[in-house]
């Protein structure tokens, strides 16, 4: 959602409006709901923070939205428990006590963490859970309508990644207080907070105790005193003894402290990885437009009504299987569809998938474009792999041979599955593409009468295609069909001539349908 489109709830007691009415939009989604719920059980069950790592939020355009645990009763002995709902809406760049925080993190690169804070939605709770790290993350925009606007300036961010760090138990496991104490020393951890004032449009200073000694009275001589600037407020530790001394640890100390403070942004960082790898390897798996809708939980299913189909397959591939060994038969492969995947990037066709030794792209999905520019591209595309395969050795030494078939007209294009979701397209021309391969021969690319047609239209390239005449197709009977031998680019005058009278051949795809007829 967009900043203002999810109204505020009444203010809080100090008249300040803190959380927005989220329900019955996205938020609410119980399908989105129970998939974040499942990631984000993954992350913390991988992360291996059993009583620190407590909850897990999204926030798009800086408002929570999606978190998990709600109540959290896995992190604490029971009867302790961290409800989590008073979250839920919070308004992270109108609140007065986070708004410094997101305004910082917004056009930051990395982790920003604050903290230890109490915490808006548990100041009921057991005194062990009202406090906690608070660590976020920027992430991008998915869109160029998606930005953050502060002081006069867009961001394209989308929102925060947070997560809430347990700082009780953090320090409970650190031992700190008895480390100290077995060497005779006092110490006193403070924080420094930056709090905006809404009624002086300043921000207020306070100095909070975080740990150790509540009354530190030692003389300035008799500790030592060190700094650590953060992203909104300033941490210092002192630590020293009644008598006095020169430390000899202080160097040690220093590291010590940088180190802990490295080791919690690296954890974090660690989730945020996580999930960007996800993201990417999605990213490479779908296409623009169908991850949208993935990621919105919606069903990716469009209909194309022209498009062309290019399958092919190694010859003799059962015997040439049975003769090598399974790690020869994937260095083949491999070998040679990254070759041919190289050639599709060149001409812009959409690889599909490889089973085995067939491979499957498509022109003009998931980019439309007019009927004679998505053949003229599988033409150029499976011309060239031909020619790629004769000349082709592995590094055994094998000889690669293919035979392909390509086919033109209506299917529908979808991503199928949630676990593993794989794109893919459907239809009458899709298997005619493929009986196309089943019956071409030998290093020959065999067509139908519609692929021929568009490809003789193709306002840039003159292709040599030769008639085979009749080919027996199960379910189709007697169907026409060509060879593809080859193309020849048009002069650059012919060129022009052809798109004044006929229109734009750019690769600019989009709703295009001139040949919606076939």
């Amino acid at each position: 959602f967009q900043p203002g489109s999810i109204p505020f709830l009444p203010p809080n007691e100090d008249g300040d409006y803190t959380h927005r009415n989220v329900t019955g939009s996205v938020c609410g989604d119980p399908s989105m709901v129970a998939k974040f719920a499942e990631l984000a059980s993954n992350i913390k069950k991988d992360a291996k923070m059993e009583g620190i790592l407590v909850n897990l939020q999204v926030a798009p355009m800086a408002t929570v939205c999606y978190l998990h645990p709600v109540n959290n009763t896995e992190d604490f002995e029971p009867p302790t428990f961290m409800d989590n709902t008073g979250a839920i809406g919070h308004d992270l760049l109108t609140d007065p006590q986070r708004k410094f925080i997101a305004r910082v993190t917004v056009p930051s690169d990395g982790v920003v963490i604050a903290g230890p804070l109490t915490l808006r939605q548990c100041s009921d709770c057991d005194p062990t859970v009202q406090t906690a790290f608070i660590a976020r993350m920027a992430i991008d925009a998915l869109s160029e309508k998606q930005v953050i606007h502060i002081d006069g300036i867009d961001y394209k961010k989308w929102g925060f990644a947070v997560a809430l760090i347990n700082f009780a138990e953090l320090v409970d496991r650190s031992e700190i207080g008895e480390r100290f104490a077995i060497r005779g020393l006092r110490y006193q951890l403070t924080r420094t907070d930056k709090n905006y004032n809404a009624e002086t449009k300043e921000f207020d200073v306070k100095v909070n105790i975080l740990a150790g000694d509540e009354d530190f009275d030692l003389d300035e001589n008799f500790y030592v005193s060190i700094d650590l600037d953060t992203t909104n407020n300033l941490w210092n530790i002192k630590v020293g003894n009644d008598n006095g001394f020169v430390p000899s640890w202080k160097n040690s100390a220093v590291a010590a402290t940088v180190t802990g403070a490295l080791i919690l942004s690296f954890m974090f960082m660690i989730i945020c990885i996580e999930n960007q790898i996800r993201h990417d390897l999605l990213r490479e798996m779908l296409p623009p437009k169908a991850l949208r809708k993935i990621k919105k939980g919606q069903t990716c299913v469009e209909k194309y009504n022209v498009a062309t189909v290019f399958f092919s397959d190694i010859v003799g591939y059962t015997a040439m299987s049975a003769e090598m060994s399974a790690i020869q038969v994937m260095k083949m492969l491999n070998e040679f569809y990254t070759e041919v995947d190289k050639i599709a990037t060149k001409h812009k066709v959409c690889k599909i998938q490889t089973i085995g030794d067939a491979y499957m792209v498509t022109g003009g999905v998931p980019d439309r474009c007019v009927g004679p520019e998505g053949a003229k591209k599988v033409a150029l595309f499976a011309i060239e792999t031909i020619e790629l395969a004769k000349d082709f050795r592995t590094s055994d030494g094998a000889k690669v041979v293919i035979r392909a078939g390509v086919n033109s007209g209506p299917l529908v294009a979808g991503v199928v599955g949630t676990k593993r979701p794989q794109y893919t397209v459907f239809g009458d021309t899709v298997n005619d593409a493929a009986r196309m391969e089943s019956t071409s021969e030998k290093m020959r690319i065999q067509c139908t009468d519609i692929t021929y047609r568009l490809l003789r239209d193709s306002a840039t390239h003159v292709f040599d295609i030769e008639s085979k005449g009749g080919v027996e197709v199960k379910g189709k009977g007697i169907m026409k069909t060509w060879f593809i031998n080859g193309a020849t680019e048009k002069s650059k005058k012919h060129q022009s001539t052809l798109i004044e009278n006929e229109g734009s051949t750019d690769d600019n795809c989009g709703d295009i349908h001139l040949y919606d007829d076939l």
